[in-house]
């Protein structure tokens, strides 16, 4: 095989698409690997882990610190830890689900839907579209053309303007 074939060929080993490298170093039993990689919320599940391990030894050492037996310093901040790794995770999982109704609501009420449910496109070769001129007759090709509108910007206590046809309110960019 030359070089070249090497590069053409396609990746399909799913370690070698895999994007966030930090999970390769989480154990594989019982599924954790696996269960984090293909989760949504794989940076929630990083984040918390890095705030709880923060935590927990900040705590273990200022227990230490403070004079409390090493015994008890270590099992106080695996407690820390494991508090912080799950209320840290709770609520950004929280947090993202939010953002993605959030997104999904702004996108219904300004009337975005998923590409699949998109309406055929309009002709534009009827001649009707201001926004395109058509090209010699007969070759059917449609060129888009620039537009310049300059309309005042009106707050919504000011009068609005009258309602005016397209051909009066839109003049060609001048080159």
């Amino acid at each position: 095989m030359s070089q070249n074939d090497v590069s053409n060929t396609a990746v399909t080993n799913e370690e070698e698409i895999q994007t966030a490298k930090w999970t390769r170093y989480l154990p594989e039993t019982f599924g954790i690997r696996d269960a984090i990689q293909k989760s949504k919320y794989r940076w929630c599940a990083r984040e918390a882990g890095m705030w709880g391990i923060a935590t927990g030894t900040a705590m273990t050492l200022h227990r230490w610190r403070m004079g409390s037996r090493t015994h008890f310093a270590v099992h106080a901040g695996f407690v820390t830890l494991m508090v912080v790794n799950v209320g840290s995770y709770y609520f950004c999982v929280k947090r993202r689900d939010y953002q993605e109704q959030m997104i999904e609501i702004m996108m219904k009420y300004n009337e975005f839907d998923h590409a699949m449910n998109m309406p055929e496109e309009a002709s534009s070769t009827d001649g009707e579209n201001p926004f395109l001129e058509t090209g010699p007759k007969g070759k059917g090709n449609v060129t888009p053309s620039e537009l310049v509108v300059n309309l005042p910007e009106r707050k919504e206590w000011q009068p609005q303007l009258p309602t005016q046809d397209a051909a009066d309110v839109f003049r060609p960019a001048k080159d």
